[in-house]
């Protein structure tokens, strides 16, 4: 094998499957321990469907991109699943501070009417 040229497509690949499991909650893989997340020696592929995989696990045109990180961005289910965490960890935050007193002012507004 030969050795790793690194670029930044290459680089943002390797930390997307090193951070593999925010992308599927329901997998759940081994921790990665490795404190340098490119590898010495290492290359990269296209994947190829086999021809009895037409119509099942085949990816159209429009879903076919460059790289790992602009597949998973491009799927939009993915997107609806980030934004509902993103959301989520919003509400969180916000919950006690800023947020909070003017969610209650708005209330207090809206029994003035």
């Amino acid at each position: 094998m030969p050795r790793t040229n690194l670029t930044p497509q290459l680089k943002k690949d390797l930390q997307l499957l090193r951070m593999r499991g925010v992308l599927d909650p329901k997998q759940h893989w081994r921790k990665d321990t490795r404190r340098d997340f490119v590898p010495a020696f290492s290359q990269v592929g296209t994947l190829v469907e086999g021809p009895t995989e037409y119509y099942s696990a085949r990816l159209t045109r429009k879903e076919r991109k460059r790289t790992i990180v602009e597949e998973v961005l491009g799927s939009t289910d993915t997107n609806a699943k980030f934004k509902t965490r993103y959301n989520d960890i919003q509400t969180r935050k916000m919950s006690g501070k800023k947020g909070f007193y003017k969610k209650l002012v708005a209330q207090r507004r809206k029994r003035r009417r």
